[in-house]
């Protein structure tokens, strides 16, 4: 038991380099901006966050209990554009780490308050979205490629100093029971062989849904049958990620599975199928910014130095020393995970 403990205080004391964290900071932040700046681009500023009588949807002045925002300003048109503008200018700072950890608060609160000022338009990923900028409120995400970083250090990237690794653990483990539990939810028969793994197939035949006509699938079911067993698969895989994880972190002890997850990466394939299960929504299904944040919280995946790995060797052809490692910098990605 003793330890058990003292493995367990020694994992949430782990440091790391904040380049993972950093790079979730900025793909939220951009895909978070991204959605507002499509929400006015057309239109909807006024209908989505206005009250009824000043020309918006929600019937914010007939609760008993006002959101809070409509508490302290009136209840106009022009509410509704500093709300937006209020979320923009939070989620601009976030994203280009301009006091990180106050933009990431001003960013969940304001979040919270859009949440309350219409529920019904309040979707699952916002409050995947807003459970990561209080971790990311937690952390130093900021501490490197922000403005934070180069007004503490003069350089964007920082001064490479390290930061506690236990905001990005507590994000894996919140991806990992996000998806094991929506492949646990995945209770209709068109998800398994008894309704003939017709799921996607299904989906992709409904307009309100699917980007195109996708009546050409009729002649590649199989096809979409198989589509359907990997994102159940993927899914219910969801924990081998924590196995690997530990699996990493005891890599010096004996045991044929250990040893095969830690030389095969099992959690880099899952991942793998993860982007290409989010791309494949992306292109096929209207879902608005669901598969792109989902993609964004990736990198939280990856150790820093595993993150530095994949980049040197993703350039490794433009680079002038051939994309080589210096010795070390995936010696901690191999071990702590």
């Amino acid at each position: 038991m003793k330890r058990l403990l003292e493995g367990w205080v020694a994992m949430w004391s782990l440091t790391e380099h904040p380049r993972s964290l950093a790079l979730v900071r900025i793909l939220l932040g951009i895909v978070v901006l991204g959605d507002f700046l499509i929400i006015a681009g057309l239109g909807l500023v006024e209908p989505l966050f206005a009250p009824q009588e000043a020309g918006g949807f929600p019937d914010i002045l007939s609760r008993a209990q006002l959101p809070r925002l409509y508490q302290w300003l009136p209840p106009t048109a022009s509410t509704a554009w500093l709300i937006w503008g209020a979320v923009v200018v939070s989620t601009l700072c976030f994203t280009l780490g301009l006091f990180s950890r106050l933009s990431a608060v001003a960013l969940l609160l304001l979040s919270a308050q859009v949440a309350q000022i219409l529920p019904s338009g309040d979707r699952g990923i916002d409050l995947l979205i807003r459970n990561v900028l209080l971790m990311m409120a937690f952390s130093e995400c900021g501490a490197c490629w922000s403005i934070d970083a180069r007004l503490r250090t003069g350089r964007w990237e920082g001064d490479g100093h390290t930061i506690p690794a236990w905001p990005r653990h507590l994000l894996i483990l919140q991806l990992v029971v996000m998806y094991f539990m929506a492949g646990v939810q995945k209770a209709a028969l068109s998800w398994t062989p008894l309704g003939g793994l017709s799921a996607l197939y299904i989906v992709l035949h409904d307009p309100s849904f699917a980007r195109t006509d996708f009546a050409w699938l009729d002649r590649i079911y199989p096809v979409t049958q198989l589509a359907t067993l990997s994102t159940m698969a993927f899914e219910w895989g969801a924990p081998v990620v924590l196995w690997a994880f530990y699996c990493r972190w005891t890599a010096d002890r004996p045991g044929k599975l250990r040893a095969f997850t830690v030389r095969y990466h099992l959690h880099l394939w899952w991942l793998g199928v993860g982007v290409m299960l989010h791309l494949g929504i992306a292109l096929t299904m209207r879902l608005g910014i669901f598969p792109w944040a989902m993609l964004a919280t990736y990198p939280a995946l990856l150790h820093p130095d595993e993150l530095l790995a994949f980049w040197r060797r993703l350039t490794g052809p433009f680079r002038r020393d051939g994309g080589q490692l210096e010795s070390g910098d995936v010696a901690g990605g191999s071990a702590r995970g």
